[in-house]
């Protein structure tokens, strides 16, 4: 996926000034790969202890931020209510092209509803892995309705 970022990157000079400029939080649509098939995709910054060290001080593991996690990738499909996390299988749903024309066909309702199913996965998931405090939330970059 990396090479596919920087072909397009070398493809479009303009495209990462592009994407830098957009606000914090993107949602679009498309219609899914598969006939008869509904899913929704969402990028999440999840953050993680410690704040990086300033002037000889060490990292805060009480702390939590966004510079110190990572990015993840979750595609729920309406069909089976299902959360995938893999990110090679969920880029062969969300590939687009610059002319992809855009759709929306899933009421905002439906959509609320599965961004609070995907939310409880991720607090069920990771932040039980990472055992993160109460009140510390994954943060919404982008999603994707696939219908």
């Amino acid at each position: 996926m990396r090479l596919e970022w920087q072909k397009l990157l070398e493809d479009d000079p303009d495209l990462e000034a592009r994407l830098n400029a957009l606000p914090g939080r993107v949602f679009s649509g498309k219609k899914h790969p598969k006939a008869d098939a509904r899913a929704v995709f969402f990028c999440y910054a999840l953050p993680a202890p410690g704040i990086e060290a300033h002037e000889g001080q060490a990292a805060d593991p009480n702390i939590w931020s966004e510079a110190m996690g990572h990015t993840a990738w979750y595609l729920y499909d309406l069909s089976t209510e299902q959360v995938i996390e893999e990110p090679t299988e969920i880029i062969k749903f969300i590939r687009s092209k610059p002319d992809t024309p855009r759709y929306r066909a899933i009421a905002d309702k439906t959509l609320s509803e599965i961004r609070a199913k995907t939310e409880k996965h991720i607090t069920n998931t990771y932040f039980k892995k990472v055992q993160a405090p109460v009140g510390v939330k994954a943060t919404l970059k982008a999603w994707m309705e696939l219908s």
